[in-house]
């Protein structure tokens, strides 16, 4: 499965179990109904800054929304994901890692401040 579409599955499921339309994730992320169902029709593809306000009005951490799920088969990335990475430019591999990585920071931050460690 592409890292496209195992991102716009993730947006669907998300927004599914908080119970909320496209249009009313629009909103909470400062977007529109329509750019959600773009998106979620694969048309369109976010900024990191969107990806960020998208996965807030979720309330889950951005880089959940690149998890693919597993049925427990195997743990392993598809190929075509893998090509599909390996493929890119240096720098955009670069600035995608930079931003999973924050994310995680703030995600493991969140959580150790929410349990008072």
């Amino acid at each position: 499965m592409t890292l496209q579409k195992i991102f716009i599955l993730n947006i669907k499921k998300f927004r599914k179990k908080r119970g909320i339309s496209q249009m009313v994730l629009g909103e909470l992320s400062d977007t529109t109904g329509n750019y959600i169902g773009q998106i979620e029709a694969g048309r369109r593809i976010p900024s990191f800054d969107k990806i960020e306000r998208i996965a807030a009005a979720l309330r889950v951490a951005s880089y959940q929304l690149f998890i693919e799920e597993t049925t427990g088969e195997s743990t392993e990335i598809e190929p075509t994901t893998k090509d599909f990475l390996r493929e890119l430019p240096r720098t955009i591999r670069e600035e995608i890692t930079s931003h999973l990585v924050s994310a995680i920071h703030k995600d493991i931050d969140a959580s150790f401040n929410a349990k008072n460690y």
